[in-house]
């Protein structure tokens, strides 16, 4: 099969090398498991083919496999050497193969050692002793997605044009093979996506084939094919399987076996093969005769609906968790009921009334005193502490005195209780993500009203209602004190005083959902008499902005030290970011600074990628200052560069983010003109004064918050007594 290097012809028929094609295919067919397969092609030409066989896949992560070899120190080498050529650009005849579909034939290779290996890899290939190889495309279906390397070791086998031939005919099957158990591999976990979408849907759901035939359907599919119209079911598949559209929200009525009758939404959609041809239905059915029966209510009672409109209305008013729980007591009194309490469990189990409404005020003194006098009992299983740890609604239509001696044995509890003069009373759980965490009470009294039907249903809306509201104003609160801890911890607890500097900084958050900002600033002492000014801006927002603004800081702190300019510190900055292996990048401004002996303050500024910082001379000229530099995070080398600046006294230099400088309508931002025409006016002013000054210009350059968060420092030289 294979050829000497000085013959003309191959050594074996062309029948010879079918026959091996040919069981090469009865192996691959053997199996469809993707893991299986690559482990077959690539053994499956040692020892009879090659001595070594490599195979590279280059779809999605790049990947190599091989046969191995018989000396691992051998095989490890080559493994070395190709790894290292991959790392090389335009350096692997194993990836350029598999990206352009050319084959390549090496016929004899004993004298081509390669000039890229070091003296141990060259004494391992002379006793590898590489006689020739030859890599052909993995291709199938249309596309190139790898290659196969086939190395001879052994004397005399030297690969020629017919040996290459046959390998691409080997290659062409192991490609169809690999596809193959490839797409085999993506049905399986198609399959089981579609098993776990039937199994734990909540909804109905079937898959209909050409044919009309139920192919597969789930429990709740099923409780609604067996009462379901079959000619109207029909009807709604062949017109998507005729027209392609989908029909929508069809609402369809089913009748059990018992006469039972439940309301149903409908919705199917056509399933489409790769050609564009429509090759099945997908019907999805949601069981909604609850919440007919909740609209028919509500038709029937125009005014429940209304309140449910204004109470939630109200409810989303508001995400503070104080404010939310006094508006659900409030919002059911006078209109519903003529009190209403709210209760929450806390940590160890045990229900508070934590919001109370009531038409009469000295009735909440006695509501209170019997909280404070006779709190529930933690373990009862029925009142308010029985709703909120079984979910169950309770419900008593009328109170009676008969009731009340029944249930209560204490008589001064009694006589409180009396004293409220209840006279109906529905107890709702509130619930929000499968969770229940409290109650909602309705009481009737003053008004002698009783609770209907109708009303236990509208109390357990509200309380579902009040139940999301309640809990997004807890999970919003805790978010907001969390961000507002954790950006405090990522600025300075304070400036530092500085002698003869005046220093003012600010910092706002942009967002009404206050999330952690990538925005930040720092001022820190390099030596006993330089510091370091800092302003900077990390990608994004929320966990991973923090992380890098925390890197940022610190990795700034510790390189400051060092007796280099700022450009230096921020290359290391850059190194720390690339080696953390985030997708994130940062602007930075970085300036030294220090007193002069005439009573003026040296500047070392580096931009990384930053807006330049604005420098306010005495006599009311701005200077943008620095050279724009290369942002951090993105490349190993970034070009930066140091520039030497004096502030003198009267001078003001002010660094800032972004967020100043493209605040504003976005066609039309505030940019260096604005701030330059804000600081103009401001020559000789504190750096407070000027921090305060442009806060309020990039706040007002557009309606609302600031799209983006705003961090401002600045520095001057403190005024002598004269000045003063």
């Amino acid at each position: 099969m294979f050829s000497d290097v000085s013959s003309a012809g191959p050594a074996v028929s062309a029948e010879q090398a079918l026959e091996f094609v040919a069981r090469a295919s009865a192996l691959l067919a053997r199996s469809l498991d993707y893991e299986t397969t690559l482990r077959q092609v690539a053994q499956l030409a040692v020892p009879e083919v090659a001595d070594w066989c490599g195979v590279l896949l280059v779809e999605g992560e790049e990947r190599e496999l091989s046969s191995g070899y018989e000396d691992p120190e051998l095989d490890a080498v080559l493994r070395e050497i190709r790894e290292r050529r991959r790392e090389t650009a335009d350096a692997s005849e194993s990836r350029r193969v598999a990206q352009t579909g050319e084959p390549i034939l090496a016929t004899d290779v004993r004298t081509a050692i390669g000039a890229d290996v070091d003296e141990r890899q060259r004494k391992l290939v002379d006793r590898l002793a590489p006689k020739s190889y030859l890599i052909v495309p993995l291709a199938a279906r249309g596309r190139t997605f790898g290659s196969m390397t086939l190395l001879s070791t052994r004397d005399g086998r030297f690969y020629g044009p017919s040996d290459l031939a046959f390998a691409e005919a080997l290659a062409e099957r192991c490609a169809v093979a690999i596809d193959n158990a490839r797409l085999h591999d993506s049905a399986e976990r198609s399959l089981s996506v579609l098993h776990t979408v039937f199994s734990s849907a909540p909804v109905g759901l079937a898959l209909v084939d050409g044919d009309l035939g139920l192919v597969r359907v789930n429990e709740a599919f099923a409780a609604f094919d067996s009462g379901a119209s079959h000619a109207e079911l029909s009807a709604a598949y062949r017109h998507v399987l005729d027209t392609g559209e989908p029909v929508l929200d069809r609402d369809m009525s089913t009748t059990s076996a018992g006469g039972e009758q439940r309301h149903w939404n409908a919705s199917f959609m056509p399933v489409t093969h790769a050609d564009g041809s429509i090759t099945g239905v997908i019907a999805a059915v949601v069981d909604v005769t609850e919440r007919r029966a909740l609209l028919d209510a509500e038709r029937d009672a125009r005014s429940r609906a209304d309140f449910l409109a204004r109470a939630g209305a109200m409810l989303d008013a508001s995400l503070d968790y104080e404010e939310t729980l006094r508006a659900v007591a409030q919002i059911a009194v006078p209109e519903i009921a003529d009190w209403c309490a709210v209760s929450v469990l806390d940590d160890s189990g045990d229900l508070h009334d934590v919001a109370t409404a009531h038409v009469d005020e000295d009735k909440r003194a006695i509501a209170g005193e019997l909280r404070r006098r006779f709190p529930p009992d933690p373990n009862a299983t029925t009142g308010a502490v029985g709703v909120a740890r079984s979910g169950r609604t309770q419900y008593v239509r009328e109170v009676t005195d008969e009731l009340l001696v029944a249930a209560i044995d204490d008589p001064e509890q009694l006589a409180l209780v009396r004293r409220l003069g209840l006279r109906s009373a529905v107890v709702a759980a509130l619930k929000a993500r499968g969770r229940r965490f409290g109650t909602l009470t309705l009481a009737n009294a003053e008004s002698g009203r009783l609770f209907e039907d109708a009303d236990v249903q509208l109390a357990e809306e509200l309380a579902a209602r009040a139940g999301m509201a309640i809990d997004n104003a807890r999970l919003y609160t805790e978010r907001t004190r969390i961000a507002h801890t954790l950006q405090a911890k990522l600025l300075p607890e304070r400036l530092p005083d500085i002698p003869g500097v005046l220093v003012a900084a600010r910092y706002r958050a942009a967002g009404e959902l206050n999330d952690v900002g990538g925005d930040f600033y720092d001022v820190f002492p390099r030596s006993p008499t330089e510091w370091a000014l800092v302003v900077g801006d990390v990608s994004g927002k929320g966990a991973e902005a923090a992380a890098i603004t925390a890197l940022a800081r610190y990795t700034l702190r510790t390189a400051a030290l060092e007796s280099a300019p700022p450009s230096d510190a921020l290359r290391r900055l850059n190194t720390a970011m690339l080696d953390d292996d985030t997708s994130q990048f940062a602007t930075v401004a970085l300036a030294y600074f220090s007193k002069a002996a005439d009573d003026a303050v040296d500047v070392r500024l580096a931009l990384a990628g930053h807006p330049a910082p604005a420098l306010v001379r005495n006599e009311g000229t701005v200077e943008m200052a620095g050279r724009f530099g290369m942002m951090i995070g993105l490349r190993e080398d970034p070009v930066l560069h140091d520039v030497e600046l004096r502030i003198r006294p009267g001078d003001a230099l002010l660094l800032y983010t972004d967020g100043v400088s493209e605040a504003g309508p976005r066609g039309q931002p505030l940019g260096e003109e604005g701030i330059t025409a804000v600081l103009g006016e401001l020559a000789g002013r504190t750096p407070q004064a000027m921090v305060d000054a442009l806060e309020r210009a990039a706040v007002s350059a557009q309606p609302g918050e600031p799209r983006d968060d705003i961090a401002l420092l600045a520095i001057s030289l403190e005024p002598s007594s004269a000045d003063r």
